[in-house]
């Protein structure tokens, strides 16, 4: 897909990777930008990069505020769910926000505009890499990503006859607010969002962005197992 001229929604608009792929984007003559925000008010800065962003509040925990104001977008060419949390919780604590945002939310976003997307656009998911595998301390959000994952899948299927792609980008660690407290080689968002457009480029079904993404996979692809066990581990190193 060729970005110029093209109408996108990114969801998470001013998170770290959010921004790059706003700028990413307009660097490739995108001709208009809704950017999904909880806050407009304190995301005003993007509507200072270009006239070509619209700022629309999305809450993905808020099913009717999404129904009300998908209402304001007639069509686009191509949807970015990238809002996401990572509650850092493990599978026996009492936490929902994973599950809630991830996945209904994500969901729930693209249920209300799948006929509005033109054909031969595209939905672009990004998952992560440990929806691939879990790592128990952080055992919700690994196995929302995994939810996300075929749920993405299942999406693929659906859309197939309306010429619409459907990209999965399994990312590793990126450098944005989410990891600041992780102290291991994150990738930089702005790599992130170039392997995204080759991507979409060339019609690709899953994007492995980054070096630790694409170490996971290899090692999966080895040896699922002794992945598996390897990250099991790191309960007993807390």
């Amino acid at each position: 897909m060729d970005l110029k001229n093209k109408i996108a929604l990114v969801t998470g608009a001013n998170g770290g990777l959010g921004v790059a792929i706003v700028k990413e984007f307009l660097e490739n003559n995108i001709g208009k930008i809704y950017c999904g925000v909880r806050d407009t008010q304190k995301a005003k800065f993007l509507e200072e990069l270009s006239n070509k962003i619209v700022l629309i509040e999305l809450d993905l925990s808020n099913h009717t505020m999404l129904e009300t104001n998908m209402k304001k977008i007639e069509n686009i060419d191509l949807l970015i769910n990238n809002a996401g949390v990572n509650s850092g919780k493990r599978v026996f604590d009492d936490e929902n926000s994973d599950f809630t945002i991830n996945v209904q939310g994500t969901l729930k976003v693209t249920q209300l505009l799948s006929n509005k997307i033109n054909k031969d656009g595209a939905i672009i998911n990004i998952t992560s890499i440990l929806a691939l595998c879990n790592l128990p301390i952080m055992g919700l959000y690994c196995a929302s990503k995994s939810a996300l994952h075929s749920l993405t899948q299942a999406i693929r299927a659906e859309l197939s006859s309306k010429s619409i792609q459907v990209l999965e980008v399994l990312p590793g660690p990126i450098d944005t607010k989410m990891t600041l407290d992780e102290s291991m080689p994150k990738a930089s968002p702005k790599d992130i969002v170039v392997e995204i457009i080759k991507g979409l480029q060339t019609n690709q079904e899953e994007v492995y962005p980054d070096d630790f993404s694409r170490s996971i996979k290899e090692g999966l692809e080895k040896d699922s197992k002794g992945l598996e066990k390897q990250f099991s581990q790191s309960v007993g190193a807390l």
